[in-house]
């Protein structure tokens, strides 16, 4: 079971193709992608390179509960009877990570509670010993996922910590955008080989430094390598090794990227090019300080996309300025030759009227979250 921001589901299934019967959102589970018959290597490369998912387990499990409080005895039960004891050893500490969802009439504390009962008192009636419990730093961490009467369960293989921190930053932008969101900007935009990109309100970076990524064929995960937590217990510990090294001695270093990024702010425009060095992609792209209409013509003729994540909120002035914005992002699609725009923006109905006033077309709107923010994902042509 792979978790993802709310709405970007099809791109993490799309990305999946070929690993595994891919089900986006199973059972109206919104931010999930469920893989059956997913082969080990396959598993590994996807937890590796894979940039649209924020966590992955490997599911024990799953079932219809009640809608009382019985259902936490049920829950109980059902972990008993699984197969949990075999990932466990008097060596090993554990912890449990529960995500709920819905209207119920306990917490997701007493699920927790109720899952790792279950996990000590199996261990103990199996295999005659007592797992340690180890909230902080567990060596194996069981994902619990209740949404309404759906329970599923299984073992973690990221960690606490989404993968969408690519520890690349160090500056963060305070309207910045989650890389898994970029990079559905980017396969919605169809960036790819050849495409020359262009991000004009870039922040500290995000899309630009995720397109260089994609462009050298860095792996998602090329600075998290030896975090994820299933290495703590073993698992796949001589797979994973093997894996990696062959992975990274296939990136590109040498591809021509031709990425081009500004900002008006120069605080913005510094942290990003600190970012793209930290990133290892600073020779990737080219940035430039200016208003977004207002950059020069060789880069208005030469970028064929323009993806961006332009501000909005009252972080950036509330609804007057995140009009103006769209309004020069606009005016700079109108002026240049890029083919497509592709953004993202939590007021859909100011986007549709000012695509009107533009004369553009919509090809592609899709809801999406950012966090808890309800925003959409908007492609535009030129009529």
């Amino acid at each position: 079971m792979f978790t993802t921001e709310r709405g970007i589901e099809p791109f993490l299934s799309d990305s999946l193709k070929g690993a595994g019967k891919a089900t986006p959102a199973p059972f109206s589970l919104k931010g999930r992608v469920l893989v059956e018959g997913i082969s080990e290597e396959s598993l590994l490369y996807t937890l590796y390179a894979n940039p649209f998912y924020h966590r992955c387990y490997v599911v024990l499990g799953e079932a219809e509960i009640a809608g009382e409080r019985g259902a936490l005895r049920e829950i109980y039960r059902f972990v008993f009877e699984s197969g949990v004891v075999d990932f466990l050893s008097s060596s090993l500490s554990f912890a449990v990570s529960t995500t709920r969802k819905g209207r119920h009439p306990f917490t997701s504390e007493e699920v927790s509670a109720y899952v790792g009962a279950a996990v000590i008192d199996v261990c103990r009636a199996k295999k005659g010993f007592r797992p340690a419990v180890n909230l902080d730093e567990p060596h194996v961490l069981i994902s619990a996922d209740v949404v309404d009467r759906r329970f599923f369960f299984g073992i973690e293989l990221v960690g606490y910590e989404s993968m969408h921190k690519r520890r690349w930053h160090v500056f963060y932008h305070r309207a910045g955008l989650k890389t898994t969101l970029a990079n559905a900007l980017l396969a919605l935009g169809g960036f790819g080989e050849g495409e020359v990109l262009l991000d004009a309100m870039c922040g500290g970076g995000t899309i630009c430094i995720e397109a260089a990524h994609r462009c050298i064929k860095l792996p998602a995960a090329f600075f998290r390598k030896d975090e994820f937590i299933f290495l703590k217990s073993g698992l796949f510990t001589e797979r994973w090794r093997c894996l990696v090294e062959r992975v990274d001695s296939e990136v590109r270093w040498d591809n021509d990227c031709l990425i081009f990024a500004s900002d008006r702010s120069v605080k913005s425009l510094e942290g990003a090019r600190l970012n793209a060095k930290n990133a290892l992609v600073f020779d990737k792209i080219k940035f430039f300080l200016s208003e977004a209409h207002r950059l020069p013509d060789e880069v208005k003729k030469r970028a064929s996309l323009i993806v961006c994540n332009p501000p909005y909120g009252m972080r950036i002035g509330g609804l007057k300025r995140a009009k103006e914005s769209l309004f020069s992002l606009f005016a700079l699609f109108a002026g240049s030759k890029a083919k497509s725009l592709t953004f993202i923006h939590p007021d859909g109905d100011m986007v549709e009227e000012l695509v009107h006033s533009f004369g553009f077309d919509v090809d592609k709107r899709m809801e999406a979250y950012n966090g808890n923010v309800r925003a959409y994902l908007f492609k535009l042509l030129k009529s």
